[in-house]
Parts: C-alpha cells; structure tokens; sequence
C-alpha cells in the first residue's frame, strides 16, 4: 500500500523516525497529493505553501504556537489546524520563573565573577533583591500565565495582570491598562500569545514605565517585544534588566547581545523538556492517526 504524502516542515529531526508510515514531503515540492502537514508553529506554512497543496486538509503543529500561520485563511481553505494545547505550559512557567530569579537574584552576573577568578568577598556582587513582597505584573493569563502566578504566588509575589480582557475565574487583580500595570510592576513576564495581535505590545512607552529598576522577562515570542527599544533601554540604564528566552530572530545574533549588560539570556528553552517533547509527539502522532483514518481531531484550534 502506497504511504499517504506528509509534508514536514521544518526537519524535526531525530521525531522523523517516528513517522515511517508516512511518505515525508520537503518544500518546496510539486507534488499535489499532500492532505496533511506537520510544522512547528511559529515557523508553519505560508498562504502561498498552503495554495501549492491543493488537497491540504490538516495541518498539525507540533507545541502550543500557531502563530506561524494564518488562521482565517487555513479556514478560508478548510484547512484543520490542531497544536499541543496543554502539553508544555507548566515548563514555559518554569522558565520564566528562573529568569525572574536569576535577575533578581544575579546568578548571571555571579557566575561569570566566579568563572572570571574575579570573586571578592564579603559580596561577590552588588546586594541582591528579595522575592518576597515584590510586585509582578504578568502580561497574558492564559495557561502558561497562569502557571507563573501559581508559582510567583508560592514565593510571596504581589500579582496584577494584564490582557485584551477581564477574567472573573482569576483572583488576581486585573488591570486592563498595560502602560498602568508597568508602571506598577517592579517585574514584568510575557506570557502573551505571540501573534499578530501582540506583535510590538511590549513598546518603548511600556518599558519606560516599568523603569530603571524594573526588571523584564519574556517567554512568549520575540516579536512581541520591540526589541530595539529594548536594547537601547538596558544600555541607557532606563531599563533595570531582562531575562529572555525568545527573540525576533532566532538563533539571535551573538553580536547583537555581546555590549548590553544586565540580561540573562536562554536559547529559547521554554518548554523542551524531555517530558513535553514526548507528550507533543504522542499528541502529533495521535492527530495524524485520527485524520487518516477520518476520526475526531485532538485540540483543535478555533479558526
């Protein structure tokens, strides 16, 4: 029997093993007999990939993210969207968690004393910042904005977040103005759904306001961030510091990061865990089984 065509874009790597019952496709491609694809969802598949395939019914993306695609248009086409809706969320947490930590905490900056033979008691590095009792605003409360207020809150964080609107199952204080809650927050943590509605949210007005103490952290995507503004407010010192895990472009330039101080940076670890990862592509393999075999989708996402 003939393996269904499967376009798989980008490499995944070493998860390919585990798609031998498929016929891998790689853009571009002539072929016209591609019903479903698997993608990463920030990187996805253009209009124009999707106009190329015109059997496409299916595209299944492996994680959360979908911003990689254009929704009204997959409807448009009739094309079924599903990502891994609650798979990775809590790791996400944990990592924007860590950075509030190790910028509040200077782990970064104490590493590189005692890497450097520069360590000098009493303090090896200027006095750090308690958790306890701090103001956290967090931008987007959705499920992974929602697991960081669960884990702030364990660490005595005062809480107000922010989003496009009020969430009355949520205790903590909603406030709808971004510039307000900045303004308020000695830490801020972007857990926004990276998109095209969010692209640029975070702009140089906002990152006044949260200060020259204040401290910004970004798990969610680069694009959500002007990230010239905020280069230029760390070197200024009009920004405290950041702690980012994403970035507009990635990888991101060494060069771009090599003279801007106060930043602990990550290779958009996010949620790779090995845990995740597994549950991913067990929810990715279970998509591609339930739509060749004409069953009910896994998490599909509303167009």
């Amino acid at each position: 029997m003939t393996k269904p065509a499967l376009l798989v874009h980008p490499p995944l790597g070493l998860f390919e093993m585990r798609l031998a019952e498929y016929d891998i496709v790689r853009w571009p491609t002539d072929r016209t007999d591609v019903r479903a694809a698997v993608t990463i969802g920030h990187v996805g598949l253009t209009n124009e990939m999707i106009d190329a395939l015109p059997e496409l019914k299916c595209i299944v993306c492996f994680g959360v993210g979908v911003d990689g695609l254009d929704l009204a248009y997959c409807a448009k086409r009739g094309v079924a969207v599903t990502h891994g809706r609650h798979i990775n969320h809590e790791d996400v947490a944990d990592v924007a968690i860590g950075l509030m930590i190790a910028r509040l905490r200077f782990f970064t900056e104490g590493e590189r004393v005692l890497r450097g033979g520069t360590w000098t008691p009493p303090l090896a590095v200027p006095p750090q910042k308690r958790l306890r009792g701090r103001k956290l605003g967090i931008v987007g409360m959705g499920a992974i904005g929602e697991a960081i207020a669960a884990r702030a809150e364990a660490f005595g964080l005062e809480i107000k977040w922010y989003g496009p609107r009020a969430k009355p199952a949520i205790k903590h204080a909603y406030e709808p103005d971004l510039p307000k809650l900045a303004d308020w927050a000695e830490v801020l943590i972007v857990a926004a759904r990276g998109d095209k509605t969010t692209e640029g949210l975070i702009n140089a007005d906002v990152i006044k306001a949260l200060g020259s103490d204040g401290v910004l952290i970004n798990i969610s995507r680069g694009n959500v961030i002007d990230e010239d503004a905020l280069i230029a407010a760390l070197k200024s010192g009009a920004l405290g510091g950041a702690g980012l895990d994403v970035f507009v472009e990635e990888p991101t330039p060494v060069s771009r990061w090599a003279d801007v101080p106060n930043t602990t940076l990550t290779p958009h670890l996010g949620g790779g865990t090995r845990e995740a990862l597994w549950e991913g592509s067990q929810n990715v393999l279970e998509n591609l089984r339930r739509f060749y075999a004409g069953e009910e989708l896994l998490s599909l996402v509303e167009h």
